[in-house]
C-alpha cells in the first residue's frame, strides 16, 4: 500500500513539473529576429504596438539585429490570425476605441477624416497609437457605411467666394475645385500651414476669374522633363498621408516604402518613372542648400544610398520609415545626423 502511494505521489510530482513547463512554454512569449524584420513588422504580426515592444524589451531606438531575442508582451503571444478584425463601432457616435493593427491613418480614413484632424481633436502630439484607446472621432464609420463621393460644394455667392472645409478635404483638393494654387488659397485666408478643419470657411476665388498662375523662378521649385513640380501641393499632399504604415515596395496609401511614397506623391502631379532611392540619387542634382521639396538621402544598412524622403525647411523632412511609416523627422536627429549623405533636386 505504501509503495502505491508512493509511486501516485512521485507520479504527481513528475505530472506537476511537466504541466509546469509546458504552462511556461505556452506563456513564453519571445521572438527571435529575422532577415527583414522590424520593430514595426512584428509589431504587426504579434498585434501589438512598436512602442509597448521597445518598452519591453527597454530599446531606446528603432534598431534591432539579426538573431537578436525579443520579448513580446503577453496579450500578443496568440499565432497572428488572417482574419481582418472588425472595427467596434463607437460607443457613443464620438468615440472609438483602437484594435490590432490600427494606425492613426487608418482610423482616420474609416471615420472620413484627416490624420491632422485626428490628432487635434485628442491632443496626440505624435503618430503613436495604443491598442484599446479611446480615440475621439468625428465621423462615420466608412467601414460599415461606404460613402460616395461627391463633388465639392459651389461657394457662397458673395463679394469674395467662400467654402466651408467637408471632411476629407485638402488644400490641394479645395485649391484644384476652385482652380487655384495652394499658395494663392494659403495667402489670400492667412494660413501659415496646411493644416484646416472641418467647418472652417475659406475665401476662395471665383472659377471664373481664375488664370493660370504664372510660374516664377524659384529655388524651392525643381523642374522636371515631364513639368514642374509645385512644391506646395507636394508638400501638402505628402503630409496628407502621415501615419500610413510602411510596405517593402509599396507605392499606394496600403502601405509605402521609402521611394514609392516619393514616387506616388510625386504622380498626383507628373508622369514619371518609379524609381529606387539609388535610382532618384543618380537622376538628381546635388545641392548644398536644400530648399522645400528637394530630397534627403541616407545610408541606413548598406554602402551607398538606401533611404530617402523630402525635405520640409527647418531641417525636417516626410519619409515612410520601416518601423514609424509615413511621419516627419528630423535631420538633426542623432540617427539621421549619422546616415545622412546629402540633399539632392530631382530633375529627370
Amino acid at each position: 500500500m505504501k509503495k502505491r502511494q508512493l509511486a501516485l505521489s512521485l507520479g504527481a510530482i513528475v505530472g506537476g513539473t511537466f504541466l509546469y513547463q509546458a504552462s511556461a512554454e505556452a506563456s513564453a512569449s519571445t521572438v527571435q529576429v529575422k532577415a527583414g524584420d522590424t520593430l514595426w513588422s512584428l509589431s504587426t504580426k504579434y498585434h501589438t504596438t512598436v512602442e509597448a515592444l521597445k518598452s519591453v524589451n527597454k530599446l531606446s531606438s528603432n534598431t534591432i539585429h539579426i538573431g537578436q531575442t525579443l520579448s513580446v508582451p503577453s496579450a500578443s503571444t496568440s499565432q497572428p490570425s488572417n482574419k481582418e478584425e472588425k472595427p467596434s463601432a463607437p460607443a457613443t457616435g464620438s468615440t472609438y476605441k483602437v484594435q490590432s493593427g490600427d494606425t492613426l491613418w487608418k482610423v482616420a480614413t474609416r471615420f472620413n477624416m484627416s490624420v491632422e484632424e485626428l490628432k487635434r481633436l485628442n491632443a496626440l502630439s505624435s503618430n503613436i497609437i495604443y491598442i484599446n484607446q479611446t480615440l475621439k472621432v468625428n465621423g462615420s464609420n466608412s467601414a460599415s457605411t461606404p460613402t460616395t463621393s461627391k463633388p465639392a460644394e459651389t461657394p457662397s455667392k458673395d463679394a469674395n467666394g467662400t467654402y466651408k472645409v467637408q471632411r476629407g478635404d485638402s488644400l490641394s483638393k479645395i485649391a484644384s475645385t476652385f482652380h487655384m494654387s495652394v499658395s494663392k488659397l494659403k495667402q489670400i485666408n492667412g494660413l501659415t500651414s496646411n493644416t484646416i478643419y472641418v467647418n472652417q470657411q475659406l475665401k476662395v476665388s471665383k472659377s471664373s476669374q481664375t488664370t493660370t498662375p504664372t510660374t516664377k523662378p524659384s529655388t524651392s521649385t525643381p523642374s522636371t522633363s515631364n513639368g514642374t513640380l509645385n512644391v506646395s501641393q507636394m508638400i501638402s499632399d505628402a503630409k496628407r498621408y502621415i501615419g500610413v504604415p510602411y510596405k517593402w515596395g509599396g507605392t499606394t496609401p496600403s502601405g509605402f516604402d521609402c521611394s514609392g511614397f516619393i514616387y506616388y506623391v510625386m504622380k498626383q502631379q507628373i508622369s514619371t518613372t518609379r524609381y529606387t532611392t539609388a535610382g532618384y540619387w543618380s537622376v538628381s542634382t546635388p545641392v548644398s542648400n536644400p530648399q522645400p521639396g528637394d530630397l534627403v538621402f541616407f545610408n541606413t544598412y548598406s554602402s551607398g544610398p538606401t533611404h530617402m524622403g523630402i525635405y520640409l525647411g527647418n531641417r525636417q523632412f516626410i519619409h515612410a520609415g520601416s518601423s514609424t511609416g509615413v511621419t516627419i523627422a528630423s535631420l538633426d536627429n542623432s540617427y539621421w545626423s549619422k546616415r545622412y549623405l546629402g540633399a539632392k533636386r530631382f530633375s529627370k
